[in-house]
């Protein structure tokens, strides 16, 4: 039997493993709660002391500003603990079931176990840079319905009332830094989700581990900022690094980088060790 193109095994696999239906209902979520953010930034600009202006950044910050070191509020938390956990449950589970109950026949087909798992690992990277896209838009759609559209910082964004905002820093580069942060953490993290659930050979076993992963990442992070940047999650929690808290030492945001890139080669380096050992012909329990 010939074996199917890689690039044709990528297709495959977007064509199969996205559910429409899941991202709109994404965009919904996230179209409310940069709205909601939206409405937290009027509430503060009331409450501000002296002349302020505010635009739709200011909820962009919000919405995706994450936890910072010394916050305990899971209300500021939780925008970011939602979009992670929803992709981990969305698109964490593209590898295992597959390779349980059609593997025998899927593999084949593809042409090898490793064609399959580089496809699987490429499909998912694209589904972290589609998934980033979307709340991100999504947030700029809700945050618009009350605030205005400019290209510029406000006054309340660089008056350090809300958070620490450096001193010239742009908006093109604040949204170039969330999107790769967000989208290697998320890829990076999901990594680790498909390798736990093929070596356990239950998808939720590693939606579990990783959504605790998670949760206890931002938990030990709190009032702990030379542990914060070595916890897996806390790369995308911009307000965990040095640029936006200086109290925080050495966690810059090329160091979150290079962190998620090593994190994915380490989880798929093991993936691609199991995967050639694998019985994907065994009875799957």
């Amino acid at each position: 039997m010939s074996s199917a193109p890689l690039f044709t095994t990528i297709c495959w696999n977007l064509r199969t493993s996205l559910r429409w239906h899941s991202l709109a209902g994404v965009f919904v979520l996230f179209g409310f709660i940069g709205w909601r953010s939206a409405i937290q930034v009027v509430e503060r600009l009331s409450s501000s002391q002296g002349a302020m202006t505010v635009n739709l950044w200011d909820a962009f910050f919000v919405s995706f500003s994450g936890p910072g070191v010394w916050g305990y509020s899971l209300l500021q938390a939780l925008p970011w603990l939602i979009s992670h956990i929803l992709f981990f449950y969305l698109f964490g589970d593209i590898a295992i079931g597959e390779l349980l109950y059609r593997g025998y026949a899927v593999v084949p087909l593809v042409g090898s176990r490793l064609r399959w798992w580089f496809g699987k690992a490429v499909a998912l990277w694209i589904f972290a840079i589609g998934y980033v896209l979307v709340i991100v838009f999504a947030v700029l759609a809700g945050g618009s319905i009350v605030l205005p559209w400019s290209w510029q910082p406000s006054k309340l964004m660089i008056s350090g009332d809300m958070w620490v905002m450096p001193m010239g820093m742009e908006i093109g580069a604040l949204l170039g830094w969330i999107f790769i942060l967000f989208s290697s953490t998320l890829y990076a993290l999901a990594s680790m989700q498909l390798t736990l659930s093929l070596i356990s050979r239950r998808s939720f076993y590693g939606f579990s581990a990783i959504s605790v992963v998670t949760i206890i990442s931002w938990l030990l992070g709190i009032d702990n900022p030379y542990l914060s940047r070595w916890l897996p999650g806390s790369q995308s929690m911009l307000l965990r690094h040095t640029f936006f808290d200086p109290n925080v030492p050495g966690f810059s945001m090329e160091w979150s980088l290079i962190y998620n890139i090593t994190l994915f080669l380490i989880v798929f380096g093991v993936g691609t060790w199991y995967v050639r050992r694998m019985d994907i012909y065994g009875p799957a329990t």
